[in-house]
């Protein structure tokens, strides 16, 4: 899938993050990362190439803070932790609907009701995940999950009403399409 926009904002999902992760452990203790490891390490790298401000959640703020810092600061330093809006759960809820697992539900309820507390900005472009049940779950239902989001987000307060529903791509499509 080509995107057909330059996106500024991007939400790491934890798969992503934890590979990253594993990656640059791996290369620390001397070892070769797994081809997924290094797959979201190299998308990663592209994103900062790029310039575009990766976001992760506070849920995976937390879990990076409880690692060894020898491996999670550059990751801390490098992205932001977007945190819960309003509506964020109302949205996660609707979206438990679409047989997304409540984990899934909440990464694409962050997409679009997240907030970054120094931008004041709510939301992302895409979302670059390593599940690829959630990318494709999402993908064949665009419409349905489009048609509820309209559906709610007219009757929010005026600064919720030009919200977007993100993309979703994978490490691998930003490496062969950004």
């Amino acid at each position: 899938m080509k995107l057909s926009f330059r996106p500024r904002t991007i939400l790491l999902d934890k798969s992503v993050v934890r590979r990253v992760y594993e990656n640059r452990m791996r290369l620390a203790e001397g070892n070769t990362p797994t081809l997924l490891q290094a797959e979201a390490a190299n998308a990663y790298s592209r994103l900062r190439v790029l310039k575009l401000q990766p976001y992760i959640t506070q849920e995976t703020e937390h879990v990076l803070q409880l690692r060894p810092l020898i491996y999670a600061a550059r990751i801390l330093s490098q992205t932001k932790a977007l945190r819960k809006g309003r509506y964020l759960r109302r949205w996660a809820r609707r979206l438990r609907g679409f047989v997304f697992t409540r984990e899934d539900a909440v990464i694409l309820a962050y997409a679009s009701f997240g907030v970054d507390l120094d931008s004041r900005n709510v939301g992302v472009d895409v979302i670059i995940t390593g599940d690829l049940g959630l990318a494709t779950n999402f993908n064949t239902r665009y419409a349905e999950i489009k048609e509820r989001f309209d559906m709610m987000t007219p009757n929010l307060p005026e600064s919720y009403r030009s919200l977007l529903l993100p993309e979703i791509v994978t490490p691998a499509i930003v490496l062969s399409e950004w």
